[in-house]
C-alpha cells in the first residue's frame, strides 16, 4: 500500500491508540466458547484470536480455488514432430482465412444479420452475440464450385514489413499467397458460399471448409460483433496470452473464463521483436460450471497475430480451435470430466482513430448431455468478454510502465507542499484527507487528483492484485503508450 505524505506517523498513532481491547468479562466469554468442543466443531475460526487492526491491507488473491488434477491424467507438456506442428498451424491460419472472409462478406453486405435467422442471446457494452435459429425445411449449405478458390492463409506480417508493404503498393496490396490471387467482394458475393437459407443464416458453412467439417450438425453457429475503444494493436496486446503466467494476468483482468486447472502444453510459433503478438500454443484446460454440472475439460489450439485483409487492412485474429492429440487424450470415466469441442475465431480491424470492431464466429459442443443453451451461454460468455481487451491493455501498459519506474528509480514519494497536478495546498487537506504519492511519478497528490488501479502484482500459482494510487497524468500517459512497443520492449526485459 502506498505510504501517504507526511501523515504516516499521526495515521499510525492514531490507529494504535484507537485500536480495540476486549473487557476481561469478553475474553472469559471467549476463553469458554474456544474451549467448548461443540462450538469448536461448528466454527473452528473462534480457536484463534482476532488480530489486531495492524499494517495496511494484504493483496487479494482473485483465483477460483483451483482444481487439482490427478498425476499423470494430463502432461505438462507433449512432443509434436514438425509435421504435426505443421498440419495443426496450417489449419489453424485456413479458419483464420475463412473467417476473415466472411467478415468481409459481412462487412460488404452492411454488416446485417436477419431476425428471422439469428436470435440475439447476450449483449456485453457494445458486443453482441447472436446463435444461428433453427429454421424448418432448410436446404443444405451448398458447397463451392469448382471455379471457386479457397480462401488462403493470411500472411503473417511484422509492423515494419508492413510499413513497408504499404509504402511499395500504391494500387490494391496482394495480401494472400503467392499462389492465389486476391478475389474481390463482388466475386465473393456471386459464388454465394453463405447461403441465407440454411440453419447458420448467412453464414452458413461450405461443406468443403474447416469449420464444417468438425461442426456436428445438431449444434448452432455462434456470431458477435459489436465495436470497442481503442487501437487493433490494444486489442491484440489485450488478448495476447501465450503463456501460463499471461494468460492468468489476463483472465485477472477480463474474466473471460472460468478455468481452475490450466497448461500450455506445446508452443508452436513463439513472439519476436519483429512479430511481438504472433503467438500459436497448445492448451489444455479445466473448470466447472456450475454444482450440477458435469466438470469440463478443452485442449485447442490457440492461434493469434496480426494480419492484413484483402483491402490491405491490418488487422488482429485471435482463434481457439479444439483438437485432438495421442498424448493428451479425453479423460476416462473414473474422472468424471467431458472434454468439450469447441471453435472460435475473432477478427478486429480499425473502425476509426479510437474505436475497433469486432468480429467473432464459432461454436461449442459441451457434450455430455448438456442442454444446448447452456452451451451457447458458455460460449457467449467467453465471446462478450473481448470487450474488455482494450481496457486490460491499459492495465498491463500501466504496470508495465510502473515496473520500468520503479528499475529507474528506487527513490520514495518526492516531497512537496503542494499537489502535484492540480497544485492545490496540502496543508488545508488535514488527517481527513492525507495526500497521497504517485506510484509511477512519486509526486504527492491530492486525493481529488489520484486514480486508484488495482493491477496484478503476481501470477505464479495465484492471481495476487493490489490497489495502487497514480496521478491522472501518469495513467494517461500509459493509456497513450503504444502497445507494439510496449510488447517488444518486454520481450527484451521480460
Amino acid at each position: 500500500m502506498m505510504q501517504r505524505g507526511g501523515c504516516n506517523s499521526a495515521v499510525a498513532a492514531s490507529s494504535a491508540a484507537n485500536t480495540d481491547s476486549p473487557s476481561p468479562h469478553l475474553s472469559a466469554v471467549h476463553a469458554r466458547l474456544r474451549s467448548d468442543p461443540v462450538i469448536l466443531r461448528l466454527a473452528p475460526a473462534l480457536a484463534t484470536p482476532v488480530a489486531g487492526r495492524v499494517g495496511s491491507p494484504k493483496p487479494k488473491s482473485t483465483m477460483p480455488k483451483r482444481f487439482l488434477t490427478p498425476p499423470g491424467a494430463v502432461p505438462e507438456r507433449v512432443h509434436l514432430s514438425t509435421t504435426q506442428q505443421r498440419i495443426l498451424t496450417d489449419m489453424a491460419d485456413a479458419i483464420v482465412a475463412e473467417t476473415l472472409q466472411t467478415d468481409e462478406a459481412f462487412v460488404a453486405d452492411g454488416r446485417r444479420l436477419p431476425k428471422d435467422q439469428w436470435k440475439h442471446v447476450k449483449a456485453k457494452e457494445k458486443v453482441h452475440v447472436y446463435r444461428s435459429r433453427h429454421a424448418k425445411g432448410a436446404s443444405k449449405p451448398r458447397g463451392q464450385s469448382q471455379d471457386e478458390k479457397d480462401p488462403s492463409r493470411p500472411r503473417l506480417l511484422s509492423l515494419s514489413a508492413m510499413e513497408r508493404h504499404e509504402r511499395e503498393n500504391s494500387g490494391r496490396p496482394y495480401v494472400y499467397d503467392d499462389e492465389e490471387p486476391a478475389t474481390t467482394l463482388e466475386e465473393k458475393d456471386s459464388t454465394n458460399t453463405h447461403s441465407s437459407s440454411s440453419d447458420d443464416g448467412s453464414f452458413s458453412l461450405a461443406d468443403d471448409c474447416v469449420l464444417a467439417k468438425v461442426k456436428p450438425s445438431h449444434v448452432p453457429l455462434v456470431v458477435a460483433t459489436g465495436v470497442i475503444n481503442g487501437t487493433v494493436e490494444d486489442v491484440a496486446f489485450g488478448g495476447f496470452a501465450n503463456t501460463r503466467h499471461s494468460w492468468l494476468v489476463r483472465n485477472s483482468y477480463v474474466h473471460n473464463d472460468v478455468f481452475d486447472d490450466r497448461k500450455v502444453l506445446a508452443t508452436l510459433q513463439l513472439p519476436s521483436e519483429e512479430d511481438p503478438f504472433r503467438s500459436v500454443t497448445i492448451k489444455w484446460a479445466t473448470g466447472s460450471y456450475g454444482a450440477f454440472t458435469t466438470r469440463r475439460d478443452f485442449l485447442y489450439v490457440e492461434s493469434m497475430g496480426l494480419a492484413f485483409d484483402s483491402d490491405g487492412e491490418k488487422i488482429f485474429y485471435n482463434l481457439i480451435h479444439s483438437i485432438e492429440l495421442d498424448d493428451c487424450p479425453p479423460l476416462d470415466n473414473r474422472h468424471n470430466i467431458i472434454r468439450v469441442q469447441m471453435s472460435t475465431c475473432y477478427i478486429a480491424r480499425q473502425l476509426n482513430d479510437d474505436s475497433v470492431e469486432i468480429f467473432c464466429r464459432g461454436f461449442v459442443d459441451p457434450r455430455g448431455g448438456m442442454m444446448e443453451s447452456y452451451g451457447i451461454l458458455m460460449l457467449a460468455h467467453n465471446v462478450s468478454a473481448c470487450s474488455g481487451y482494450a481496457e486490460c491493455s491499459s492495465l498491463k501498459k500501466l504496470s508495465w510502465l510502473m515496473s520500468a519506474c520503479r528499475r529507474s528509480d528506487a527513490a520514495g514519494v518526492v516531497p512537496g507542499t503542494e499537489c502535484g497536478v492540480c497544485k492545490k495546498s496540502l496543508k488545508k487537506l488535514g488527517l481527513l484527507q492525507p495526500p497521497s504519492g504517485c506510484t509511477i511519478c512519486r509526486r504527492v497528490i491530492c486525493n481529488k487528483c489520484c486514480v486508484q488501479k488495482k493491477l496484478t502484482i503476481d501470477a505464479t500459482k495465484e492471481i495476487m492484485q493490489k490497489n495502487f494510487t497514480f496521478c491522472l497524468s501518469c495513467v494517461l500517459e500509459a493509456k497513450e503508450l503504444s502497445a507494439w512497443e510496449v510488447a517488444t520492449a518486454a520481450l527484451r526485459c521480460p
